[in-house]
């Protein structure tokens, strides 16, 4: 790569003269880079290149998600990629607010009408692609190799929550009520591909999105996958189970971006609209909530460190805390509700009380 490693989309691209403009980020599995475009003419655009650290699924399922999704759909478009080394360039859609912005923000209206706008880009995404389960498993087996990369993970990760949990609970001497792991794994297929299904981010937090236009944009496809839709509507209720920006919301503002999603969804997939759907929605949440606890809970029985000093987070210890009790408070999965009791009672004669603040957008003040 050369000195500012722009190498492989000069390649790509190569009736563009490619200029960086600035550094973006992207996190441990990728760097993100601004560059201005400049065509033959003199005439310029403006793109974003991301390299990928590694040849892995990261690059793999963005690629293929973002080639699959039909035009419309709130999402980047995918302009060029390279495999070796693993790069996509995608066209750049500006430097907007994004939800995480709101949430930290200091007006709850602003703050509520954001995650609305979550909630109906999310919609906009799944009815545009309900459609692309092919081309997105073609676009896969396209990409992946020899690597084995599966359209939809959950039963995996449900596996996986399982056996932490088994080992955690027993290494904390909480005892598993009777079904309980049984119950955690069948929500594979309660919540499986027979249901509405379709393309998802999957790590759809809200700071993974940019305002452009009036709407919200959905950002980072580096775990896209096919799945239930529910699992993205519980995203609401746990609330945001796999990002840093997971803070408590008022009760109506939950409910009114659910209702805002099925309102925009129902129009296309009318299963989002029955009873069942709350339920399922209800169902996504506790598992999320238990499979987000083997994520977070070495940290937090250690010295439960903040991530990132620079930006206000919750405490590991506050997020496992509250989605516990929510979900030891639901009647849905009874063993799961018991399984999330016991475990928080034992946290909690650790921790003490730790409770989880509101966002800071919602803690300022009255609505």
């Amino acid at each position: 790569m050369g000195g500012d490693d722009l190498d492989v989309a000069r390649r790509l691209l190569p009736d563009l003269r490619l200029t960086l403009v600035a550094e973006l980020g992207g996190g441990g599995r990728s760097s993100v880079r601004r560059v201005r475009a400049e065509r033959r003419d003199g005439s310029s655009t403006s793109l974003i290149v991301k390299q990928f650290h590694s040849a892995g699924e990261g690059w793999v399922r963005e690629c293929a998600a973002l080639s699959a999704i039909p035009p419309g759909a709130p999402v980047p478009r995918l302009l060029a990629e390279s495999a070796t080394p693993p790069v996509a360039v995608l066209a750049d859609l500006g430097g907007g607010a994004c939800v995480a912005d709101a949430l930290l923000g200091d007006d709850p209206d602003r703050a509520a009408a954001a995650v609305v706008g979550w909630a109906e880009a999310i919609a906009a995404l799944h009815v545009a692609s309900r459609g692309s389960r092919p081309a997105f498993a073609a676009a896969l087996q396209e990409r992946a190799g020899d690597l084995p990369v599966a359209e939809s993970p959950m039963r995996a990760e449900l596996d996986d929550a399982v056996r932490v949990l088994d080992r955690d609970c027993g290494s904390l001497g909480v005892a598993v009520p009777t079904g309980a792991f049984a119950d955690l794994r069948g929500l594979a297929d309660r919540l499986g591909d027979s249901g509405p299904a379709a393309l998802t981010p999957a790590d759809a937090c809200p700071d993974n999105n940019v305002g452009v236009d009036g709407r919200l944009v959905l950002l980072d496809f580096e775990g896209a996958q096919w799945r239930n839709v529910a699992w993205d509507v519980a995203y609401l209720l746990v609330p945001w189970p796999s990002c840093w920006c997971c803070w408590r919301m008022p009760d109506d503002v939950i409910a009114g971006a659910v209702a805002a999603y099925r309102s925009s969804a129902s129009r296309a997939m009318a299963e989002v609209g029955d009873a069942r759907f709350e339920r399922d929605v209800e169902a996504a949440a506790l598992g999320w909530a238990l499979i987000s606890t083997t994520w977070f809970l070495d940290n937090a029985l250690g010295q439960d460190p903040v991530t990132n000093p620079d930006r206000p987070t919750p405490t590991r210890r506050a997020m496992i805390l509250h989605r516990l009790d929510r979900t030891a408070g639901s009647d849905e999965v009874p063993s799961l509700a018991d399984l999330a009791g016991r475990l928080a009672a034992e946290l909690r004669s650790r921790w003490g009380n730790v409770p989880l603040a509101l966002a800071p957008a919602f803690d300022s003040g009255p609505r």
